[in-house]
């Protein structure tokens, strides 16, 4: 049994003081305003008393200040603590004197036993002495205790033991006693042991706390007790490691790792966005929708230019014309079996030519596109390019940053560890909640460009909430182990979150992908070339659509756009994940006077997260700092 388990037991001896934190009931803080609070009662002669059966003797207590100076007139309270065995005080009061002394007699029984009188003093600290009664020689056990350390050490255990080596005990896991001395609060009191058989093999150790981490450890061992006399025994105390304690409030930065395995919703984000300047066939899932591709084998790809000015082109024609309706359909009721939001990859394959279902809403809104659609997809680009020149490599950059954000997820959370409960000192309850994330970026607009920018939010912000969790840790040394815990995590409503309200917003000043495009893109001087292009290609006299009709196309067309992307990502942002961790951290910064530990380091989280049935491994590192108080 280990010292520490020890001390919490109820052993029969052992007696709690009422100075002690924890001991009896609350008393008035000053009964009496004469006296000072750290008053104290002082043994007379030796603490341990043998006592024959039948025997009398006086037991003799001095009441003092901090200052040695003798407190008269008080009334200190006498009991026997323990098994009388017929032992008897001759009163359960007495006044101290112009000394402080205060005397009282207590006769023997007929049995053998131990006990202790207690003296309580109306303010301050009381004292004990360590009763044996029996009908044989016996000796006792005096300790005097030194400490040369600075830390507040308000308790003190005595442990008597008989045949153990001082240098072959740990003081953090003790052996057996034969027995404790009672418990004392002052370095200058007096632990005893009374009806100590003689021998000369006995050993004396003594644990030292600050009211809730042992601190200090002293032993003396090769005690020889004689029959009829008390044994004076010093001990020397000396500063042990303290156990780290972690009780607090800690502010953690936290790093995840998401590996290769991204949750759905965020992939396929990414893969919508990243339409905007991919010029690859395919997208990283193998589907050919929304790419384009060098249909003419001419080795030029895309065959229309990059993506921006192709997916506000199909907008727009969507405006104009409706591809493969029923035969029976007109524009205006066209159910677009296939092209519901425009389909790229087939117009492109099919070269803008009419075929057989194309429905247009004015004439020759369908078969004018496959003259003008390069050369109009060319305009849009070249706008886009003078606001954010290098389009396609600065939007991937965003979509890489973007990517980032979420698997290489940046997340700030506070850890509240409290106090264990009496029992359970090494099972630690906490508090975790995830708070905030941090999101890095580059700007393409900065100069130079790619200057390194930072974004804080608040995950509630974002949509998340119940990011809490109540569980119990537990402390090994300086370590502190977070068992396996769960938060709930919608990733595709928090990588919006971040394209939206992060990167759009703080290097572009929009918050969607829409505004975005509506700030890049001259509808009018679009519309004035839409126009122009088809009075010449179809109608020599007039055309009957105007400026402003094709310019209205072009703004719905932007907003279609934003949508469009936006539109993809509807059925995932309302899927639910789970990111799952558990994680071990090392105290630092240890305060040796109080165990207080100021900083957590080298701290590692692994796990994994759940989105549907697509499940993959989280790993993390993070420190924690002392929130400010």
């Amino acid at each position: 049994m280990s010292y520490r388990a020890l001390l919490l037991l109820p052993l029969w001896s052992v007696v709690c003081l009422p100075a002690l934190v924890g001991c009896g009931d609350d008393a008035p803080a000053n009964p009496d305003a004469s006296l000072p609070l750290d008053a104290r009662v002082e043994v007379v002669g030796a603490p341990a008393v043998n006592l024959r059966y039948g025997a009398t003797t006086n037991l003799t207590v001095r009441y003092v200040d901090s200052g040695g100076t003798p407190l008269a007139g008080a009334l200190l309270e006498w009991a026997i603590v323990g098994e009388a065995a017929g032992a008897q005080l001759a009163a359960l009061q007495a006044t101290t004197n112009a000394d402080g002394i205060a005397e009282m007699t207590l006769t023997a029984g007929a049995s053998d036993t131990l006990f202790t009188v207690e003296i309580t003093p109306p303010v301050g600290t009381g004292a004990t002495f360590d009763i044996a009664v029996a009908d044989t020689d016996l000796g006792s056990i005096t300790v005097n205790m030194t400490y040369p350390g600075s830390r507040a050490l308000i308790r003190f255990d005595a442990f008597l033991f008989d045949g153990e080596d001082c240098a072959a005990m740990d003081p953090a896991a003790l052996p057996t006693p034969l027995r404790p001395a009672s418990i004392v609060s002052d370095l200058t009191a007096r632990p005893a042991f009374a009806g100590v058989a003689p021998g000369a093999t006995y050993a004396v150790a003594v644990v030292a706390s600050t009211g809730t981490n042992v601190a200090a450890y002293g032993c003396a061992d090769r005690v020889v007790v004689t029959a009829d006399a008390d044994t004076p025994v010093d001990v020397a105390l000396r500063d042990v490691a303290l156990p780290a304690n972690f009780v607090g409030v800690w502010d953690l930065d936290n790093r995840f790792d998401f590996g290769d395995a991204v949750p759905p919703s965020v992939e396929t984000f990414l893969d919508v966005i990243g339409e905007l300047a991919d010029d690859d066939v395919t997208d990283s899932a193998g589907d050919p929708s929304f790419e384009l591709s060098d249909d003419d084998g001419d080795g030029i790809s895309p065959e229309y230019g990059v993506d921006p000015g192709a997916f506000v082109i199909d907008a727009t024609m969507d405006q104009t014309c409706h591809w493969e309706c029923v035969g029976s359909e007109d524009y205006a009721s066209c159910s677009e079996l296939n092209h519901s939001l425009g389909d790229l990859e087939l117009i492109y394959t099919e070269n803008f030519q009419t075929w057989d279902g194309a429905q247009s809403r004015f004439r020759g809104g369908c078969g004018s596109w496959e003259y003008i659609v390069g050369d109009a997809q060319t305009m849009v680009n070249d706008q886009v390019a003078a606001a954010l020149p290098d389009f396609a490599a600065a939007w991937g950059q965003l979509a890489s940053d973007l990517a980032r954000a979420i698997t290489n997820a940046h997340f700030l959370s506070v850890l509240t560890i409290r106090d264990p409960s009496a029992g359970h000192e090494f099972e630690v309850p906490i508090t975790h909640e995830l708070v905030e994330m941090v999101v890095d970026f580059r700007d393409p607009l900065s100069v130079p460009a790619g200057a390194a920018r930072q974004r804080t939010f608040l995950l509630a912000d974002a949509g998340l909430s119940s990011l809490t969790i109540d569980d119990v840790s537990t402390v090994d040394g300086t370590t502190l182990t977070i068992p396996e815990h769960s938060f709930n995590m919608r990733f595709g409503q928090l990588t919006l979150y971040i394209y939206r309200n992060v990167l759009l917003t703080e290097i572009f000043g929009v918050s969607s992908t829409g505004a975005l495009l509506a700030t890049w893109v001259d509808c009018n001087q679009l519309a004035t070339w839409l126009y122009d292009s088809i009075d010449s290609l179809i109608w020599p006299i007039s055309v009957p659509v105007s400026v402003g009709t094709l310019e209205g196309y072009c703004t719905t067309a932007l907003d279609a756009v934003g949508a469009r992307l936006e539109a993809e990502l509807a059925g995932s942002l309302d899927a639910d994940g789970v990111l799952t961790i558990r994680g071990t951290v090392t105290g630092s910064d240890i305060d040796e006077d109080t165990g207080r530990v100021g900083a957590l380091v080298d701290g590692a989280w692994s796990g994994s997260f759940t989105e549907g049935a697509v499940t993959g491994d989280v790993t993390g590192v993070f420190t924690g700092a002392r929130a400010a108080e």
